[in-house]
């Protein structure tokens, strides 16, 4: 590969555009091109021209300070340029450049707005692809593939670790340690993410586990409510159906007895027909003495209607108290939490010397308490009381009143003749039935206020169902799946024990289970961001890890064999003389330039992490390493050689340090570094900008002899003032300026002019 083509336009002094040409490669050596100009021609902007292509951001190396500087300002009859350009065209027919075109143009732009473009064969690139292009194949822009005014001697001004860079690019690892370099940047970045990550995790990691176990009482919320939803279905439909059935049952019975009491009531009525008509009938009586019995029998009726009227405010007032005890049954709610863990506090709190009896009768109310309504619980309405006890007084003055009424109808009955012997018998008779018609309405009154109270059951039974099981109320009122072996007091023992654990577990927010959600979905993500971080890490190190050895193999083998070909030449330029490379071991603590460092608060994240994972508590898995560790081999990583140092002693001296050495032997201790760097890994081309300006003739002719056999390793252009170089050159380029500014170029073929002797314009 080498530089075929140069076009410059709009940069610094080349305003117009300016084509150099530069011959291939002959058989035995690649072509030496010179240029040459008078001071201030802008000969070196060649040079800079190149440098800033190959990708230089250093205003400072280009002699300049900010970057429109390097952009034509214009002159005397000529504008200002408003963008500079630089073309370099590279043959790669040999494909040196590991990119499928047999020639690469690459192109740098900049224009006056600061904005800058970088082409490759056409097409934006950018410039971190360049370089690694360009580094691969041996050509950097800031080493020895573009040596500038003053720079001859820098290598040996610089320090150490300085100085390593450029050996870097000497021994031809600059690519590796390019790709080196970000490599370790991806480490870097996916060790701080591996950092964030787990800080978060750590984060979030103890909410949800305060969360699960949130969700796992609602699990068991579940399990508890679907039991007590079947067992609920089971007491209500086996209670609604029984009560159902006895209502059934108390119905036919009062049927039966309301038919009973009509026929008494109708033999009651035919017996009091027939009373009157026998006596209608009989004339035979005493007028006084009918009048008397007709008293006597009208008195007994009003006690007995008395009678009827008390025993039927009874049955009001035994129903009312009958229906306050079924609604007081009803609405029964078991104790609340508060007053069970009171009773329990009373129990641990009893005397022992009352002794086991008294302990028992305690816990045997409590646990009445508990499962059913106690009967002590109940207290009556006092006005019920007052109106059942008023009933009962009425009741037995009516009684009274009911026999003081009979004897009188059986005197009566004794005074009247015997005529009236058969209308006494009837009444007797009638009498019977009115004593039976009133057992029979006692007998009806209970019925019914047993009837009232399976009714008031139901009536409740029906709400408590719409309070617990809205849902399938009315499925088990419509179809019968009773469960004729369930025994009601045990079943409603489990319904309150579910409940009471249904009320220690206590509700569950439906914004819990949302956050559980979401949290849970977080962290698995973020889970899964750190296994791949862990992997990302384990196969950047890897790639690392297999660069560091790559760099240390090459770079250990080119290193010995620049120092020895550093003694070769320097003992050439000097006649004589010693010199040595020494390479300086980077310790535990010192600096590496090369190194990616991570800031104070990268370290403080991981430092804080682990502190996290250690205090939570957690266990974790050996594979799964944190980041603590991933951040102690990030921090071990870095090279061993820290610097490169240089002795060199001239003949007839015992110098050791550089600064010792005149101008003259730095420029040519410069030389022969430089040329034994180009001997042991030659850059495609080579662009020199005076760097024999500090010899003399005689050292001028050595280094010409130098140029000569390093030709045949790589192309060289060179701007130079000495006739030795130019004599040396296979195409000579002349830089010129008028008094417009501008720089102009004229090329002479040396070729051409020794075998026609004239020169080409």
């Amino acid at each position: 590969m080498h530089l075929s083509r140069l076009e410059i336009q709009g940069f610094k002094t080349f305003a117009k555009k300016t084509i150099v040409d530069f011959r291939g490669p002959t058989k035995n050596a690649n072509a030496l091109t010179v240029v040459v100009g008078p001071n201030g021609s802008g000969k070196s902007n060649i040079a800079d021209a190149i440098r800033w292509c190959l990708g230089e951001q250093s205003m400072k190396q280009l002699r300049g300070k900010k970057a429109e500087d390097i952009i034509f300002s214009g002159s005397k009859g000529k504008t200002r340029s408003g963008y500079a350009e630089v073309i370099m065209t590279l043959d790669n027919s040999k494909k040196t450049l590991k990119i499928d075109f047999s020639e690469v143009n690459i192109t740098r732009r900049l224009y006056r707005d600061g904005e800058t473009e970088y082409l490759l064969n056409g097409k934006a690139t950018r410039l971190a692809d360049v370089q690694l292009l360009l580094a691969e194949a041996g050509i950097g822009q800031r080493t020895y593939t573009v040596v500038a005014q003053g720079m001859i001697d820098h290598v040996l001004t610089s320090s150490p670790e300085e100085r390593k860079v450029f050996f870097d690019d000497a021994t031809g690892v600059r690519g590796l340690q390019i790709k080196r370099h970000h490599s370790m940047n991806k480490l870097k970045n996916a060790t701080k993410n591996l950092i964030e990550v787990e800080l978060i995790l750590a984060e979030i990691e103890p909410r949800l586990r305060i969360l699960k176990k949130q969700i796992s009482r609602l699990e068991k919320r579940e399990k508890f409510e679907e039991e007590l939803k079947e067992l609920q279905e089971k007491y209500y439909s086996t209670q609604w159906w029984d009560l159902q059935n006895q209502l059934t049952q108390v119905k036919h019975r009062l049927d039966i007895v309301e038919a009973q009491v009509k026929e008494k009531q109708a033999d009651l009525k035919a017996g009091d027909d027939k009373l009157m008509a026998m006596e209608e009938n009989s004339k035979k009586d005493a007028e006084e003495d009918r009048t008397g019995l007709k008293n006597a029998q009208a008195g007994y009726k009003v006690a007995q209607q008395t009678l009827a009227n008390a025993r039927h405010s009874k049955f009001e007032a035994e129903r009312n108290l009958e229906l306050a005890k079924v609604s007081a049954r009803s609405i029964w709610a078991p104790l609340p939490l508060s007053s069970i863990i009171k009773s329990l506090d009373e129990i641990i709190s009893l005397d022992p010397s009352l002794g086991i009896a008294k302990f028992i009768s305690f816990v045997k109310k409590l646990k009445d308490q508990l499962t059913k309504p106690n009967p002590e619980d109940f207290k009556p309405d006092p006005k019920m009381l007052e109106a059942l006890k008023v009933a009962d007084e009425h009741i037995k003055l009516a009684e009274m009143a009911v026999k003081k009424a009979e004897k009188l109808i059986d005197a009566e009955s004794k005074s009247s003749s015997e005529v009236n012997t058969e209308l006494f018998a009837v009444q007797r008779k009638l009498r019977g039935i009115q004593h039976e018609l009133h057992r029979i309405e006692q007998n009806k009154n209970q019925i019914q206020i047993e009837s009232a109270r399976i009714e008031t059951r139901i009536e409740g039974l029906v709400t408590e169902m719409l309070e617990e099981i809205p849902q399938t109320r009315n499925a088990i009122m419509a179809e019968n799946k009773a469960i004729p072996d369930l025994y009601p007091n045990q079943t409603r023992a489990d319904i309150l024990r579910i409940k009471h654990q249904l009320e220690l577990i206590g509700g569950i927010d439906e914004e819990t289970i949302k956050e559980h959600e979401d949290t849970e979905l977080r962290f698995n993500f973020l889970s899964g961001q750190l296994k791949d971080l862990r992997e990302a890490i384990r196969g950047t190190e890897k790639i690392v890890d297999e660069l560091d050895e790559r760099i240390q193999k090459q770079s250990e083998k080119a290193f010995k064999t620049i120092n020895t070909e550093f003694q070769k030449y320097f003992r050439i330029l000097f006649g004589g003389g010693s010199c040595s490379l020494i390479k300086l071991r980077a310790s535990e603590n010192s600096d590496d330039p090369s190194h990616v460092s991570l800031d104070r608060s990268m370290e403080e994240m991981a430092e804080s992490e682990v502190r996290a994972n250690n205090d939570d508590g957690s266990d974790r898995k050996d594979e799964d390493e944190s980041a603590e560790d991933v951040l102690v081999r990030f921090k071990k990583r870095r090279e061993t050689v820290s610097g490169v140092d240089i002795q060199a002693t001239p003949p007839g001296k015992k110098l050791k340090s550089l600064s010792l050495l005149s101008g003259g032997e730095r420029a040519l201790t410069s030389i022969a570094l430089l040329s034994a760097i180009m001997a042991t890994n030659p850059s495609p081309f080579v662009v020199l900008d005076e760097v024999d300006a500090a010899l003399d003739e005689a050292n001028t002719v050595r280094f010409a002899n130098i140029l000569d056999e390093l030709r045949k390793l790589t192309q060289f252009v060179v701007i130079s003032h000495n006739r030795a170089t130019m004599e040396r050159a296979d195409l000579l380029y002349g830089v010129t300026m008028g008094d417009d500014g501008i720089s102009n170029l004229l090329s002479v073929s040396m070729t051409d002019l020794e075998d026609v002797g004239s020169a080409r314009r």
